[in-house]
């Protein structure tokens, strides 16, 4: 039997945020739990920056259950698979702390300078809820 796919979010889609259910992807996942990926934070204001440097992120882990989620959530983190150097975030394949599997996450693809690092590389707990989400989901429309 297959390994599950996994995809690792550590920003605005974690749960309970309303992320996934305003882009009609919560069904297609199933939540997996706590873990974290090596990387450093930054805050762009209202969603956060994972980059491939030292430390640790911390997020959620769901199953792929229909990879028809992928194409949603390419187009909400601007990954253009046939343009990497055009797409704000690209989406790779990066192993989970607990060493139980690897997992996709979104990774910056811009500079970081002027970004303020997120403490201890867990945006949930800096954030909270106080993010204004209709504002927050006009910044970030899917044609």
């Amino acid at each position: 039997m297959a390994e599950p796919e996994l995809i690792f979010f550590y920003g605005t889609l974690m749960r309970p945020y309303p992320t996934l259910e305003r882009l009609g992807v919560e069904r297609l996942l199933a939540y997996r739990g706590w873990d974290a990926v090596a990387g450093r934070l930054y805050s762009l204001d209202r969603y956060p920056a994972l980059t491939l440097e030292e430390g640790w992120v911390r997020g959620q882990v769901f199953e792929l259950l229909d990879p028809a989620a992928l194409a949603v959530l390419d187009r909400f983190e601007q990954y253009l698979p046939q343009d990497p150097a055009g797409s704000e975030y690209l989406r790779r394949l990066l192993p989970l702390k607990s060493g139980a599997a690897s997992a996709w996450v979104y990774v910056f693809n811009r500079p970081t300078t002027g970004l303020a690092p997120v403490p201890d590389g867990d945006w949930a707990a800096q954030q909270g809820q106080t993010i204004p989400w209709d504002d927050f989901f006009a910044s970030r429309t899917i044609e």
